[in-house]
Order: C-alpha cells, then sequence, then structure tokens
C-alpha cells in the first residue's frame, strides 16, 4: 500500500493504520564504516492521536536514556516473555490455566509489535470462543480475568525492562474490561438446599454427596481444590470450633494460622459421626 505523509515528522499513513519511525538511541555501522542512529518502525494504530503521543513519549525516554529498554521490547516475542514469567514471574494459576489463549493470539507477536487495537481483538475472540468443556458461552467475568492475566503479564515485563510501557490502556473507562453488574447476587434459600438434598439421597449419587452439600451450606466454602474438596482432617480444630483454610482463591498462608472459619453446631455433629 502507498505511504501517506502527515504535517507531523516522523508519522505517516498506511490504509488506515499510522506508523511512526523514530531514533532508539543505539548507534549502528553502515557498510561503509561510518555510525549512525539506529533508526525503529512502527504500527500504532488507528488514531493519528496515539501516534503523536507515542512518538513524543519514545524521544522523551530516547532523550533519558532508555533506548535499551526499546531495543529489548523490539527484540523479545511475547512467547519468551511467557517463559520467562514462568520461570521467574508470580506463576499465578490464573495466568498459567490459559497459556494456550494467549500464546494462539499473541504468540510470535514481538512485544512492541502489541498495541491497544490488538487488545480490544483478543477480548472479543474470547468472549466468541465458547468452553471446551459444555461449549458453554464465555461469561464477562471470565474474559475480564482474562485480560486482567494480560495486564499482570505486561507490568511483568515492564518492571523487568523488557517494555517501555504496557499497551493496555491506562484509563478504567476505557471500555476494556466489561463493566462489573451491580445489584443483588443470587443466593441459595433454605428450600433450594431442600430440593439439593433430597436428589443427592438418590441410589445413584455416592452416600457422601449428602454431607459435602451440608458442608458447604455451612461454611460458605467455595468448591474447588482449595478450600471445600480439600480440606483434611488435620486442618479441623474440634477444640475451638474452627476450620483452617491454608489456601484460598483469595488467601495464601501455608506457614500460620490460615484462614478460619467459624463451625456451626449443626456442622460440629455432622463431622463428629463421619468416618476418618
Amino acid at each position: 500500500m502507498k505511504r501517506e505523509k502527515t504535517k507531523y515528522k516522523g508519522i505517516y499513513k498506511v490504509g488506515e493504520e499510522y506508523y511512526v519511525t523514530y531514533y532508539d538511541g543505539s548507534t549502528k555501522v553502515s557498510k561503509s564504516g561510518t555510525p549512525y542512529f539506529g533508526k525503529v518502525e512502527k504500527r500504532i494504530g488507528k488514531r493519528l492521536g496515539d501516534a503523536i503521543k507515542f512518538k513524543t513519549d519514545m524521544e522523551i525516554r530516547v532523550r533519558r536514556g532508555n533506548y535499551g529498554v526499546i531495543e529489548r521490547q523490539e527484540k523479545m516475542t511475547f512467547d519468551e516473555l511467557f517463559k520467562l514469567y514462568e520461570q521467574e514471574g508470580e506463576k499465578k494459576e490464573y495466568i498459567l490455566r490459559v497459556k494456550l489463549t494467549y500464546l494462539e493470539f499473541f504468540g510470535g507477536k514481538k512485544l512492541s509489535q502489541i498495541i491497544r487495537q490488538d487488545l480490544f481483538k483478543f477480548r472479543d475472540q474470547v468472549k466468541a470462543t465458547p468452553k471446551q468443556r459444555g461449549h458453554e458461552e464465555v461469561t464477562e467475568a471470565h474474559v475480564n480475568r482474562v485480560m486482567a492475566g494480560l495486564r499482570r503479564l505486561f507490568n511483568f515485563a515492564v518492571n523487568r525492562e523488557l517494555m517501555a510501557d504496557s499497551p493496555l490502556p491506562k484509563n478504567p473507562k476505557s471500555g476494556l474490561f466489561y463493566p462489573e453488574k451491580k445489584g443483588m447476587k443470587k443466593y441459595f434459600k433454605e428450600k433450594h438446599i431442600e430440593m439439593m438434598l433430597a436428589e443427592a439421597t438418590k441410589p445413584e449419587y455416592p452416600t457422601w454427596m449428602r454431607d459435602v452439600i451440608l458442608t458447604g451450606y455451612y461454611t460458605g466454602m467455595r468448591t474447588g481444590e482449595s478450600e471445600l474438596l480439600a480440606v483434611q482432617w488435620e486442618w479441623i480444630d474440634h477444640d475451638e470450633g474452627v476450620i483452617r483454610l491454608h489456601k484460598t482463591k483469595t488467601f495464601n498462608d501455608p506457614d500460620s494460622r490460615g484462614q478460619e472459619i467459624v463451625m456451626q453446631k449443626e456442622l460440629i455433629e455432622l463431622l463428629n459421626v463421619l468416618p476418618r
């Protein structure tokens, strides 16, 4: 496509996309042996204002000597960033379990090539892809978790000086994240619990199903590998009447007393008759 110049030096347009060229501050040598400053070209997106802001920011960073960071983000791919996060990052479970989702979209791309427009496309793709189990529609809350994981990955890159800045917009009203739905949440009523307990006593269900439902009802624990389905006898303190969880979705304290859940009288009586 034809390059169209703009009135701003170093900014031009190809089709509907704006591109920026700038000097990254590094020194290179031509074939004739003449030194010259390295020049970089970057695709910004469809908004001229974003191109102007990016060029201004880059010029400021180069003057401050941040060209080393810029050079690294021109070389490193998203795949390499994710691998580094697996080795040296926080290894958040909600990020690692959607690894393939990230790599299918951003795999092979240089960090410098990922722009705001790509993030919106990625979000829409995640929302439009049904879940593998049951092919259910993906919820907006799930998409927000995936995008939050992506934000953490880019922040990890910025902190390691692998990127000059995160491509995620800083404005919380940018529209990249779905708005949280406010209002009354759904809770089980007593009649619902009675219906589930009646169903759980049927022969096709294991005998322990009723006890699990009651324990969840009395404690409010989430089902999952770190709460309801993970409880062990040594976590239950009958003397103090509490269950101590060492790790939950929002709490991780393996070396201390952990999060305490006070047991109701009915739960204590239930646990006392269960086999060890």
